[in-house]
């Protein structure tokens, strides 16, 4: 049970990191660029990014939810800590039929108004960092969820 309590509270992370440094690497350099010269780096780059962070992201959402249904169905501690830490990263994939696969599609359209690329990646900032905070608190709850499990004995693999 520590191991896949482990791998999904490392996954969370590694997902959190890569949101974080999207947030404050690529976005920032997105918007300073000229409108037509993101929209043609934005082909490669926005793609790439959802290409790495998908993968983990999902892992996350795996991982988390088989540690949440194993710690509530053996009665482990940190149960809460670890539905919340599941919740968390599932709203993340949430975000992605809710916003991000709007916008992308949009911003990846040839005819997308260069005159609307501020106003875009405003709104697509705004949605990351929610997205950031979600991976950063599914992080913190499965750390917290595993601490406990390991304060009462219980993280042996089962």
């Amino acid at each position: 049970m520590l191991l896949t309590a482990t791998a999904a509270t490392a996954s969370s992370a590694a997902f959190a990191t890569g949101c974080l440094l999207t947030q404050l690497v690529t976005v920032p350099t997105w918007r300073a660029m000229e409108p037509t010269t993101f929209l043609k780096r934005f082909v490669t780059s926005g793609p790439a990014t959802g290409a790495i962070l998908f993968p983990v992201e999902a892992a996350a959402v795996a991982l988390l939810g088989a540690t949440t249904y194993t710690v509530t169905r053996q009665r482990l501690p940190g149960r809460l800590a670890w539905g919340a830490a599941t919740a968390s990263m599932t709203a993340t994939v949430i975000l992605l039929p809710v916003y991000f696969g709007r916008a992308n599609t949009a911003l990846l359209d040839p005819a997308f108004p260069p005159s609307n690329v501020a106003d875009e990646l405003s709104r697509w900032s705004k949605w990351n960092w929610v997205r950031t905070t979600l991976g950063v608190a599914a992080t913190v709850a499965g750390g917290a969820a595993t601490t406990a499990m390991l304060r009462r004995g219980r993280g042996r693999d089962a």
